[in-house]
């Protein structure tokens, strides 16, 4: 207790407090004064505030003077005073009234039912978010695909004519033509790539004589795309009868040494034993492997069916380009791979009852092809009783009946191998049926958009159509644009690859290319880097620095 306590009566000084809390000590101080007002009050109400008591004496509140809680004197109590006595009346709440207030604000406001959490949602938002609190269900596997997603743009859409489209099939054909001429390997692209190939063959052939490197897959039939790889095979009696990992190895070191690349990785616990790596020049990813003959019996197989079916290559490259901007075109991660793409196109044009019957011309009608096959296998193939065959004009059979069906996993894609019936070339694609939502989830959105360029013709014909704008963009008609489109990461390739062109011909010591042209075409170089480079930076670049 305070010193003013033990003397029974009036307010203490701040000198004299005692070590307790400010509240405890407001409280007290405020109880005091109540007191000392009742006391005051009820000794003489019609007395002024001077008033002494009965025994004489005066009360303590009279014979000093009030303090605020700032430490400022204050007039005495004005209880019982008319109003025109008084100088001065405050207009402000009395101690009491302030000790009330401060008591109902420190009590714990209720909280309502919906009012809950809230708060601590709005501290959690100022914070950073931990891994397992950020959702990732965006439909992208990593970083990479969903920067590339607001990459894409539609480059083709510059040399695709809408004037005089007619109905929304010949809007979609222009759209995919258009996309194929533009996605197709130029030939400088080909051009740098045959250099690589050469200068990978005469580095190998110098360390083993007996060596024959051959090119297959889609570098040799042509359908790869801007980042597609480069597969090869050696033939060699000398490496057939060695230790395959001591011959992996041998061949890393000499491509190493030969200044081809200098980031090589074996893999020879696969399947099939491969040397992976990445070029120099170009910047190529290649794969060799060895003593492999059925991939060059299939690229001479695809290439006889591409004289035969015209649609096949813009149908290819069009379903090549879209699982790839999804990661789903490699077998490894459960796609779909370059071959079995191939093999389900050429199945699905051998198929179709109107090319059958002759009514429609398939080169003339690609965008209606491409919108039937992500129909066709995203919605209706039945993955689980049916394989698919190629040969003898295109057949179906039952999986179950040839012992194809795997019962933990009867919904897998099953494709014979035109080259050898026994094998299953999709066997390993165990994400078939997400590739089959994603072609049926691109199946409705092209179905939509083509709603909506059909209504737009409908309205011009009719003179309903008004534009609201002064400009409108290519890439709304675009009904192809609503699934895919081209990343600037392939617009960057392209450029680098035109540029870099002088340096694989100096590389192959001024070496005339496979084609017979020559090396030095720095004009056609940059008229084709402006023409790929689509507004990028790099090209932007390079373009100004050589011209």
């Amino acid at each position: 207790m305070s010193s003013s306590r033990k003397s029974g009566g009036g307010n203490s000084s701040p000198t004299d407090a005692t070590p307790q809390t400010k509240q405890d000590n407001r409280r007290a101080r405020r109880r005091r004064e109540r007191e000392n007002r009742n006391a005051e009050a009820g000794g003489s109400a019609d007395a002024g505030p001077s008033t002494a008591v009965s025994n004489g004496s005066t009360t303590p509140s009279t014979s000093k003077k009030h303090r605020s809680k700032s430490g400022r004197e204050e007039k005495p109590s004005s209880h019982g005073v008319g109003f025109e006595e008084t100088d001065f009346i405050a207009f402000s709440f009395s101690d009491e009234d302030e000790g009330e207030i401060e008591e109902a604000v420190e009590m714990k406001t209720p909280v309502r039912e919906w009012d809950k959490g809230k708060g601590k949602e709005r501290e959690n938002s100022v914070r950073k978010r931990k891994m397992g609190e950020v959702t990732l269900d965006d439909g992208y596997a990593n970083k990479k695909q969903r920067v590339a997603a607001a990459s894409r743009r539609a480059p083709w859409l510059a040399d695709v004519g809408w004037e005089g489209c007619t109905n929304v099939s010949e809007m979609l054909h222009r759209d995919v033509e258009g996309f194929v001429r533009y996605i197709s390997p130029t030939p400088q692209e080909d051009e740098v790539r045959s250099l690589v190939v050469e200068l990978i063959r005469r580095a190998i052939t110098r360390q083993f004589p007996d060596a024959q490197v051959l090119p297959f897959g889609s570098y040799e039939t042509k359908l790869y795309l801007p980042l597609g790889d480069i597969d090869l095979v050696i033939h060699s009696n000398t490496m057939a009868y060695s230790d395959k990992e001591n011959v992996l190895r041998a061949l890393a070191n000499t491509l190493r040494r030969a200044g081809i690349t200098d980031n090589v990785k074996i893999i020879a616990k696969a399947k099939v034993p491969i040397v992976k790596f990445v070029t120099i020049h170009g910047r190529f990813s290649v794969d060799i492997s060895i003593n492999q003959g059925n991939g060059v019996a299939a690229g001479k197989m695809i290439n006889h069916f591409l004289s035969e079916l015209p649609a096949l290559r813009a149908l290819v490259f069009v379903v090549k380009s879209f699982l790839s901007q999804r990661s789903m075109n490699e077998v490894f991660t459960g796609g779909l791979g370059s071959y079995s793409i191939v093999c389900l196109a050429i199945s699905f044009l051998q198929h179709h009852p109107k090319i059958r019957r002759g009514e429609i011309d398939p080169s003339k009608n690609l965008g209606v092809l491409v919108m039937e096959f992500f129909e066709l296998y995203g919605c209706y193939f039945n993955y689980e009783e049916v394989g698919i065959s190629v040969r003898d004009g295109g057949t179906y059979f039952n999986k179950a009946r040839r012992g194809w069906r795997e019962y933990r996993e009867p919904k897998l894609l099953s494709i014979e191998d035109p080259g050898d019936p026994s094998n299953d070339i999709s066997r390993g694609s165990y994400g078939i049926m997400k590739v089959r939502a994603t072609l049926a989830g691109a199946h409705n959105i092209m179905l939509a958009a083509a709603y909506v360029q059909a209504g737009i013709l409908s309205a011009r014909r009719e003179g309903r159509y008004v534009n609201l704008r002064d400009i409108s963009s290519s890439e709304e008609m675009s009904i192809l644009a609503s699934v895919m489109g081209v990343t600037q990461e392939v617009c960057d390739t392209r450029v680098r690859l035109c540029f870099s062109q002088p340096n694989v011909c100096a590389a192959a010591d001024d070496q005339p290319s496979p084609n017979g042209s020559g090396c030095s075409r720095q004009a056609s170089v940059a008229s084709h880097a402006r023409r790929y480079a689509s507004g990028s930076a790099l090209a932007e670049t390079i373009v100004l620095g050589t011209t």
